[in-house]
């Protein structure tokens, strides 16, 4: 999933009607997460772009707004922590899935919990695990699947999924899959409810997904399986405000607020600032610039704030279909002449003295499996090795200390998303290090870098030669694949391999990483495939960024995480005073 920040001014300054509001009421419930009713309310400020629809399982809902909205609304099997670790979800099971692995199958046991039900009342059962599969399991319309899902990874593995014990006992089999624990889990993966969706064929429930759960009428029938609730009454899309309250049928821990409000903020984090200290907002999670932490630093000690690692990574890709771009060294030429240490000095180095260079596409700094793989000249800036390699690959410096070959010279748009500050401090940090090496780099600020096929500059319509942006991850490894799969192995789909670019071999280490479930063999299986994407060298990752948390002292019980789980993972614990 990729991350992408709107650029707007300010908040919108008023709730209408039912759903008016101050920003921060009430006292905390002393009664715990057991209570009827929580009290109190806390307005977060989404900063980026507020989403068109709320299916998360099509584009049109592939946005971090969206997996913020639902991160307690849908259950999951298994609950990313900040710390990177996956624990199964102990309102929704009652014990530890187990998996075992006998030869080529795979089987893997999930025990519901017997008061787990929807919002509506209706059982939380294995029929929902089974149609949540045969939602998934493929994107072939000729195999009863459905071509606009974004992935199948995992469900497309599964070959049978069984209830019994009245339906609280999940056996799913499936082909030995290394990141088992992601299925049925995570905001884009949930368990769906069979009963509210089921449209009564595959291309019925295809149409139904394709089109998506538009944002102004929220989930179908309210329906809800977490501890909050989001009503259609309590959207309020054109001032790009949703209310989540307490789903009053839910059988576990429920909500200790009475409201969270979800607020589009835009991207400005200076207006994100004025609202916290104003107190239109309780909570923050700006995208981190380079003044942000000294103007959150004037306000304590009535806000409180943190910044943590997660595992989202800064990184550039090459579009190796452009004509320049095409030679293995000219890209390589391009990165050896970057210094990454004064990259990250100069920009995420300014507010956290843990910043650090990332050598591996694959792994992040913070991650026990992480190695540095980088070849040594990329570890450190090599201006004269970079000239010799464009010399060798026949071209000449000319009089304007820019290397070219007849008319072409080398000379690239760097595109980024627009109005940040920290990409546009990288690039400017990048320009004269590549002069240096006799490569131009122009900073292009791309209003469009995430726009659909339609729009001709976008990533995925390849109308870019070098991009500046961010892969959010998660501790799940499925996410990876579709990144660097080349075309010809992904059957011809660019997927999300912007570079456009592959191997062979590289397309058979992510196959082989997916079937592996001992987690030493996936480590170093992981870390041969960054290893051979040096070799391509069609994207340099530059640094794991940090993330950035801020809150009103009022409020207790924020803790940040920072993976796709995201800052609202635990808002149902939440109290305010």
């Amino acid at each position: 999933m990729k991350l992408s920040k709107r650029s707007a001014v300010l908040i919108a300054t008023g709730l209408t009607g039912a759903m008016a509001l101050s920003a921060c009421g009430g006292g905390s419930d002393s009664e715990g997460g057991g209570s009827d009713s929580g009290s109190g309310r806390v307005v977060y400020g989404e900063a980026t772009d507020w989403p068109e629809n709320l299916m998360p399982l099509i584009s049109a809902g592939n946005a971090l707004s969206v997996a913020n909205i639902e991160a307690q609304l849908l259950p999951q099997a298994y609950l990313v922590q900040p710390d990177l670790s996956i624990k199964y979800d102990d309102q929704l099971l009652t014990e530890e899935p187990t998996s075992e692995v006998a030869g080529d199958t795979q089987t893997v046991t999930y025990k519901i919990n017997p008061d787990a039900n929807w919002s509506d009342g209706e059982p939380i059962t294995a029929d929902d695990f089974e149609f949540s599969w045969n939602l998934q399991k493929s994107s072939d319309p000729a195999q009863g699947g459905c071509e606009t899902l974004l992935s199948t990874s995992g469900y497309d593995k599964i070959t049978a999924v069984e209830g019994s014990d009245e339906g609280k006992t999940v056996t799913v089999t499936l082909s030995p899959y290394a990141d088992w624990k992601a299925l049925f889990s995570g905001s884009n993966n949930p368990v769906f409810p069979k009963h509210v969706m089921d449209q009564g064929s595959p291309e019925a429930n295809c149409a139904y997904i394709s089109t998506g759960w538009p944002i102004a009428d929220g989930l179908p029938q309210d329906i809800s399986g977490g501890p909050w609730q989001l009503k259609k009454s309590n959207i309020n899309n054109g001032q790009q405000i949703v209310v989540l309250t307490p789903n009053e049928n839910y059988w576990g821990d429920k909500p200790k607020l009475e409201q969270l409000v979800i607020q589009g903020v835009g991207n400005d984090p200076t207006a994100q600032v004025q609202a916290l200290k104003s107190g239109e907002l309780n909570v923050i999670y700006p995208q981190p610039q380079l003044d942000l932490v000294a103007q959150i630093d004037a306000l304590k000690p009535n806000v409180e704030s943190d910044v943590n690692f997660g595992i989202t990574f800064e990184h550039l890709d090459f579009n190796t279909t452009d004509p320049l771009l095409s030679d293995v060294r000219v890209r390589q030429a391009f990165a050896m002449a970057m210094d990454r240490q004064e990259i990250v000095d100069q920009t995420v180095g300014q507010f956290s003295s843990d910043a650090q260079v990332l050598n591996n596409r694959v792994w992040l700094n913070t991650q026990e499996q992480y190695q540095d793989n980088a070849p040594e000249q990329y570890k450190a800036q090599d201006t004269a090795g970079a000239k010799a390699l464009l010399e060798q690959a026949g071209y000449t410096l000319g009089s304007d200390g820019i290397y070219a070959k007849g008319s072409q010279r080398l000379s690239f748009k760097i595109d980024t998303t627009a109005s940040n500050p920290l990409r546009e401090q990288t690039i400017n940090v990048m320009i004269p290090q590549l002069k240096a090496a006799g490569i131009e780099g122009v900073f292009n600020a791309n209003p469009d870098i995430f726009a659909g096929p339609d729009k001709p500059t976008s990533l995925v319509a390849g109308g870019f030669q070098v991009a500046l942006f961010a892969w959010v991850g998660s501790p799940f490894i499925s996410n990876t694949p579709p990144i660097y799969q080349s075309p010809e192995g992904a059957g011809g789909a660019v997927q999300q391999n912007y570079s456009r670019t592959g191997t062979p071999e590289i397309d058979a280490l992510l196959t082989r990483w997916l079937t592996e479930t001992d987690e030493s063999a996936v480590a170093a299986t992981g870390n041969e495939i960054d290893a051979a994407l040096w070799e391509q060298m069609a994207t340099l990752p530059l640094y794991q960024k940090p993330t950035y948390i801020a809150y009103t002292s009022t409020v207790s019980g924020v803790e940040d995480n920072p993976t796709q789980a995201g800052p609202l993972w635990n808002a149902s614990t939440w109290t305010v005073q």
